[in-house]
């Protein structure tokens, strides 16, 4: 009995393959090591990502056109779709687009939309509403302003 209370004292039989116990007496694997790694990599990672974009250069703006996509007539309106896409990697809030109805240098109608949020390299979609046909016109649709978030 003395010979098996030495062995289990210095965790197993002299010359066993079996994993090394910890100080704990709880014996570890390669794959608690690799997981650790593992682990320890992502999170390295994602703190230098946000690192990078908390230091970035923020001096780009947003990269915004307006495109008519359809018109829809709704009671005595008529109502002319759009969409706006953010090209690049800033963000815009409070964005307004405007529509005029133009009779060559005259400007007949005009209306404004606020889109609220639009993220970087995204769309959005709103409306335009006219009294007026926008078929029998030119239509100018742009965007005027935006502010920071």
């Amino acid at each position: 009995m003395a010979g098996n209370e030495r062995e289990t004292e210095k965790g197993g039989a002299e010359g066993g393959s079996g994993p090394a116990p910890s100080s704990n007496g709880i014996a570890e694997s390669p794959w608690e090591w690799a997981t650790a790694a593992l682990g320890a990599v992502i999170v390295a990672g994602l703190l230098g990502y946000v690192g990078h974009h908390a230091v970035s250069d923020r001096s780009e703006v947003p990269s915004v056109a307006v495109e008519a996509a359809e018109t829809v007539r709704a009671g005595d309106s008529h109502v002319v779709r759009f969409r706006v896409l953010n090209g690049s990697s800033a963000t815009a809030a409070a964005l307004l687009v405007s529509g005029e109805l133009r009779d060559g240098q005259i400007v007949v109608e005009r209306s404004e939309a606020r889109i609220d949020y639009l993220p970087p390299f995204s769309e959005r979609e709103g409306g335009l509403l006219f009294r007026a046909d926008p078929g029998a016109y030119e239509l100018v649709i742009r965007p005027e302003g935006y502010s920071e978030p």
